[in-house]
């Protein structure tokens, strides 16, 4: 039988320290940016949400550390093409392969829909369905659905709003006829809404119109983004994509 001496015992810790110390330094940061204020997506306040978690827990699969940095919508590529930042999670309509960008798989997917209260019986089939009504959209979404939502533009029955709580607000209120907006954020924001217990939640239609997109982080190191997309994928095929959302959303 083997006798542990003091020696044996200072070398074999010595071993195991160095070896915590070794993991720790392979934390590698890096540093990525995430639009300021997108819930369910991405929350600056706790460096959390759907987006910022799928991606920091992708990078991690290979051992590095997520550094959210928030800004506004339109320096989110800016940042990149400065050099302030070793990711941005989305190019905003600009190419960035011209600035040294390489783009990595779709991190998140939206399901932009056209909610409509089911009491209303409306039904939207076709773009010339939303000619009579009074229709919210989100920020710039004519520019995203341009058969669908171009007519609209300039007519007093359509509006688009930053403030993605007011669509589901007016809609609930009746203020609105149909509302265009991603089905994650108004699923998150029809909660909010409910449990200020100021306006009543109405049973809503769903009317699918488009398919679903999404944006693809963009990095500067080939390296890491082939990590990245191992480990987006290891997200994937464990199920651990879809908790990530459900735990938003549900």
């Amino acid at each position: 039988m083997k006798v542990w001496t003091l020696g044996h015992r200072v070398v074999l810790m010595l071993i195991l320290m160095t070896g915590i110390m070794a993991s720790h330094a392979q934390a590698e940061p890096v540093t990525m940016t995430f639009g300021a204020s997108t819930p369910p997506y991405a929350f600056p306040d706790t460096g959390r949400g759907i987006e910022v978690d799928i991606i920091r827990e992708a990078l991690a699969q290979s051992g590095y550390e997520l550094e959210p940095v928030f800004v506004p919508a339109r320096r989110i590529a800016f940042e990149f093409i400065q050099g302030k930042v070793d990711a941005a999670s989305k190019d905003q309509g600009e190419d960035l392969t011209q600035h040294g960008g390489i783009y990595g798989d779709v991190s998140v997917k939206f399901q932009d829909v056209i909610f409509t209260l089911t009491d209303s019986d409306i039904s939207v089939a076709k773009p010339e369905d939303l000619a009579p009504l009074r229709v919210v959209a989100f920020q710039n979404a004519s520019k995203h659905y341009s058969e669908w939502l171009s007519p609209l533009v300039g007519s007093a029955n359509y509006t688009e709003t930053a403030d993605q709580s007011l669509q589901v607000k007016m809609l609930h209120r009746g203020r609105a006829d149909a509302i265009v907006a991603d089905r994650n954020i108004v699923q998150y924001l029809t909660k909010l809404v409910a449990e200020e217990g100021k306006i009543g939640i109405k049973p809503v239609t769903i009317n699918d119109f488009a398919d679903p997109w999404g944006y693809r982080p963009i990095f500067k190191s080939e390296q890491l983004r082939d990590e990245f997309n191992a480990g987006l994928k290891k997200l994937i095929d464990s199920g651990r994509y879809q908790e990530i959302v459900e735990s938003y959303v549900n």
